[in-house]
């Protein structure tokens, strides 16, 4: 018996709202891995970083992958400061030798202000986009996503796309995480993410 049309479109709106009414995904401390500063995981499966050191870093546990689709919810409190999706990263001291990809924001009051940015770490610090100047909005939350694939890099703001870039400095797998950089407050939720490709050039080591 073939299912009428009514049927079909019951059964396409009664997915859409399933899907609709599932809750977000909750940062969990058994999954994430905290290296630098203090890290709380709330009740309500919200992230704080407490912005108590001026450099703050947290990688997901366990999770090395080199094409993903990385995303999470930002809220600024306030301004001088900043919030970081950091990919591909490789290393054992953040400063002195990890390298990675960093997909960042900095909030006015510092003198990167209003820098929205991807850099580079290969060791030092590098541009590899001209940066966009705009102002963070405080106390709402911001969605950052980053979509990787081999060399080509996109960056989205709450589903803008605010860069596209083909890069090769670093075509392997790599750690993943959130970096905040001054000693302030940020709150984070909803961390979702998809590894693209599975298999084995998605745990290459270059």
């Amino acid at each position: 018996m073939r299912p009428t049309p009514h049927l079909v479109v019951l059964l396409l709106v009664l997915v859409s709202l399933t899907a609709a009414a599932a809750p977000p995904p909750t940062f969990r401390e058994s999954e994430w891995q905290a290296v630098q500063g203090r890290w709380r995981f709330e009740p309500d499966g919200q992230l704080t970083c407490a912005g108590e050191t001026r450099s703050s870093l947290i990688y997901r546990r366990d999770t090395v992958a080199r094409d993903l689709d990385l995303s999470v919810d930002v809220m600024f409190l306030g301004p001088e400061s900043s919030a970081g999706l950091v990919f591909r990263s490789v290393g054992r001291s953040f400063y002195r030798d990890t390298t990675f990809y960093q997909f960042e924001w900095y909030t006015a009051g510092h003198h990167h202000g209003r820098r929205l940015s991807l850099m580079v770490k290969n060791p030092r610090w590098k541009q590899i986009v001209s940066p966009v100047l705009r102002d963070a909005p405080f106390n709402r939350w911001i969605r950052f996503r980053v979509r990787v694939e081999d060399e080509r890099i996109q960056c989205f703001i709450d589903n803008e796309r605010v860069f596209q870039r083909r890069d090769r400095t670093y075509r392997r797998a790599g750690r993943l995480g959130l970096h905040v950089f001054q000693p302030h407050r940020v709150q984070f939720r909803a961390p979702r993410l998809e590894i693209l490709n599975p298999g084995p050039a998605s745990t290459r080591t270059r």
